[in-house]
């Protein structure tokens, strides 16, 4: 299909609603030799690599007459620093590579990323697992193996996702039935039978554990592949060429991402790719781009997330907790509480069994305002009066007047999955396609309990933000905040 260049011009120059006449230039130009585009691309590359095999051999050198100087002798030094020099050349190319660069006419299509890895269990001295050893990796081993995962775009970070693990596991626990039984098992996830959430002993622990133990048992390789979970993922624009892309990932302790009685495991991984999806664009297209780009800058609206943990001290019942979000209002939260030896890593305690602890109040202050204006006011006896907090979870996520289920039956809400919900948009669409004022204030968390807590607990919450990155001409990155 041929794409007219004035036409490209014209659509994407009318979006930013000021474009003008320009200058298009000479069809033809004269040049300066057959060899002279060659030669201008070479002598950059050739003097960047001479400086860099300078600095190592004169480091290299005045490393050998250290040695020689304590003892060693010139030519077992010379072979030994020569030999370290050509590793962390090796290394310094490997890790080049593996870093990529967004310079090229490619697009990236970073909805469509992808992680793999390939990991096994072994004994804390790199032995195998035996047949008595029972031991199996949490839910979603995939994503929750690590604990950060930050994004930056031309030396600019745009996100630092703390916390990382409760973000992906609240994006799946909240996924439809048919999601997490078909496309998230490719990320081991294999959803815990409630009640028996915390559970290590095979006899007693359920479904979930008793599968992930069946594909990690006798330290067998496990082939994981899935979606990473970061903000840019989640929206369907594609990242403009000459962006660098770097992506980091901070891993979690052992004792967070294993379950097991005994603590004499850790997890060691053999293999690990990130895929993105280059996309070829129509040189009319980046033509007209580039344009645009000279009258104005590039929107991306991803959807912000940030993951807060509160600590909530044992034999307490009634909680406040000031400057919970300060600055602009998050578009929606979502809650949930864990137990604090859980969230620290513990091979006992599951890190994603999101207790109830007898809550029996909770909400948002904002000002005089609570939010929502009934709080929530749940009974976890006998009586399992918590309906309002389990439909929560549809009608602030959006869920309600859709086709869209969540795996959570009303009997499971109590045993290990009890999630909460608040959408704090003006007209109550956080899930909508359109953008809301952006407003700042001061939120506080009200939180009381029928019982004192028994244990310290930690409260996650999950905060989700409308926001915008723009990037102009010159690829200078920008975010409103």
């Amino acid at each position: 299909m041929h794409l007219d260049r004035r036409a490209c011009q014209d659509y994407y120059c009318s979006q930013l609603q000021n474009g003008g006449s320009y200058f298009q230039g000479v069809s033809h130009q004269r040049g300066y030799g057959m060899f002279s585009n060659l030669f201008r691309m070479i002598s950059p590359i050739a003097m960047k690599a001479g400086k860099y095999l300078g600095k190592h051999i004169l480091s290299t050198g005045s490393k050998v007459m250290s040695d020689v100087v304590s003892g060693t002798s010139l030519k077992d030094s010379t072979k030994a620093r020569l030999k370290e020099t050509s590793k962390n050349i090796k290394d310094d190319i490997l890790h080049k590579l593996q870093s990529g660069s967004g310079l090229g006419e490619s697009y990236l299509d970073l909805a469509h990323t992808l992680l793999h890895l390939q990991v096994k269990i072994t004994k804390k001295n790199g032995s195998n697992i035996a047949t008595p050893d029972v031991v199996a990796p949490v839910n979603y081993l995939l994503n929750t193996l690590f604990s950060e995962c930050s994004i930056t775009l031309n030396d600019k970070q745009v996100s630092s996702q703390a916390n990382y693990a409760y973000r992906c596991m609240f994006d799946a626990l909240l996924s439809p039935k048919a999601v997490q039984e078909s496309l998230l098992t490719a990320g081991l996830f294999f959803r815990d039978s409630p009640g028996k959430i915390d559970a290590t002993e095979i006899l007693n622990a359920g479904e979930g554990f008793k599968t992930r133990y069946n594909i990690c048992k006798d330290s067998k390789l496990m082939d994981m592949i899935g979606a990473l979970h970061f903000d840019l993922g989640n929206q369907s624009k594609y990242l403009i060429n000459s962006v660098n892309l770097r992506i980091k990932l901070e891993r979690n302790k052992d004792a967070f991402a294993l379950m097991s009685a005994s603590q004499d495991f850790k997890i060691v991984i053999q293999h690990a790719s990130l895929f993105v999806r280059k996309v070829k664009v129509a040189p009319s297209i980046l033509i007209a781009h580039e344009t645009a780009l000279s009258r104005g800058a590039i929107k991306m609206p991803p959807r912000r997330t940030e993951v807060k943990s509160f600590a909530l001290s044992s034999g307490m019942q009634s909680i406040t907790i000031p400057n919970a979000f300060i600055g602009q209002v998050p578009a929606r939260l979502i809650m949930g509480m864990v137990s604090n030896t859980a969230y620290n890593g513990d091979f006992s305690n599951n890190s994603f069994n999101f207790k109830h602890y007898d809550l029996s109040y909770l909400c948002l202050l904002d000002g005089n305002r609570m939010i929502p204006s009934k709080p929530y006011q749940p009974k976890f006896d006998t009586s399992n009066s918590y309906s309002r907090c389990y439909m929560s979870l549809f009608t602030d996520l959006g869920r309600y007047h859709k086709d869209q289920d969540i795996n959570i039956s009303y009997s499971e809400y109590k045993d290990g999955y009890t999630l909460l919900a608040i959408d704090l948009t003006p007209d109550l669409s956080a899930d909508g396609m359109h953008d809301s004022v952006l407003r700042n204030s001061n939120l506080a968390l009200d939180i009381r309990f029928s019982k004192a807590l028994p244990e310290t607990v930690n409260l996650i919450v999950y905060a989700e933000y409308r926001n915008v990155i723009e990037i102009d001409k010159n690829r200078n990155v920008l975010t409103d905040f």
